[in-house]
């Protein structure tokens, strides 16, 4: 793997978490739904880069899948849950009772978690997929039927409104949004295929140059009313005016791949290295950006892009803080 295209990836990565943050600092509106369209699929599809077929009838080999892929990002997930739970609970002056019950919101994750841990859902929903991803591509050897299976389950995904057989926290939803995975594991099998087949079309100026005259079309298409078409994977909300599975498989592709077009257009730039930088904090900024939006609120800034710098900077310097203090740590351990 080259390291034009690792920057790349971090790049598209560092855009996709911007948006996000931009998404939650804005009130609703045109540039939030539009935002909200790619941003999301964006992070499966490149969680889909990196998965390979393993011996799924070997104990062994799904043991050590987990502990790669798995382990660590579960055990961040409990942790950042209970920092941030606590860290709230503490700012807005709330009782035990509160505390008890957003604790036990994180075993059942998904449309449960509010607050600083509303995007904490992506984690349940993203785990689960790289899991049901990596037994698809194990144990169906065919990319026809491969593709076949998570086709039907994003057809599946589109018709119903809102799954409401089970309720939890007066939330109807399944335990860490399990049908929402009929949508993930699509954009994650897209990302596998795209990165385990010839990916160096994304390089070249006339995919790129399509994919962003796409974007364009369809952005200038909405903002005059010639389709509608509102997506929200958390909540499950897919409002369409034209076939809900023709926009859903079409429009957060075109916009994700135009996306990495761009991010490889960026990686090319001398100050490329400031938003790869940015790309490889992803997770931590993730987890904090809500607390630190609501913060810089209670501070008084209201200001949008100030916001935004903040809740993408500051987890960032964080984790900068952070790695010289374990490496003294360990050092003193030693």
């Amino acid at each position: 793997m080259s390291k034009k295209r690792i920057e790349w990836i971090d790049i598209a990565k560092a855009y996709g978490i911007i948006a996000v943050v931009i998404g939650h600092a804005l009130a609703s509106g045109t540039t939030t739904h539009i935002i909200y369209w790619w941003h999301m699929p964006l992070f499966f599809i490149i969680g889909g880069f990196f998965l390979k077929p393993i011996d799924a009838a070997k104990l062994t080999e799904w043991k050590r899948f987990f502990n790669k892929r798995i382990h660590r990002d579960l055990l961040v997930y409990f942790i950042a849950g209970i920092g941030l739970i606590t860290l709230y609970s503490i700012l807005y002056n709330e009782d035990w009772q509160y505390l008890v019950n957003h604790l036990s919101r994180l075993m059942v994750g998904g449309r449960a978690l509010n607050l600083y841990t509303s995007t904490f859902w992506f984690i349940n929903v993203y785990l689960i997929s790289i899991v049901a991803i990596t037994l698809l591509i194990s144990t169906v050897k065919s990319r026809w039927l491969q593709f076949a299976i998570v086709s039907g389950g994003l057809f599946l995904s589109t018709c119903y409104d809102k799954f409401d057989w089970l309720t939890f926290y007066n939330f109807k939803m399944m335990p860490w949004n399990l049908d929402i995975v009929l949508i993930a594991a699509f954009f994650t099998y897209i990302g596998y295929l795209f990165l385990h087949t010839d990916y160096s079309w994304i390089e070249k100026p006339r995919p790129i140059t399509l994919l962003v005259t796409g974007m364009g079309i369809l952005i200038a298409g909405y903002i005059n009313g010639n389709f509608n078409f509102k997506f929200s994977m958390k909540s499950h909300m897919i409002d369409a005016s034209l076939p809900k599975i023709l926009l859903l498989a079409m429009i957060p592709l075109v916009f994700s791949f135009g996306v990495f077009g761009l991010s490889y257009l960026t990686s090319r730039l001398s100050g490329s290295f400031i938003l790869a930088t940015i790309g490889q904090h992803t997770m931590i900024i993730m987890y904090l950006h809500n607390a630190l939006l609501d913060i810089a609120s209670m501070a008084g800034i209201t200001n949008v892009a100030t916001q935004v710098i903040i809740a993408v900077i500051v987890p960032m310097l964080i984790t900068r803080i952070k790695q010289p203090v374990m490496q003294n740590r360990s050092l003193y351990l030693s």
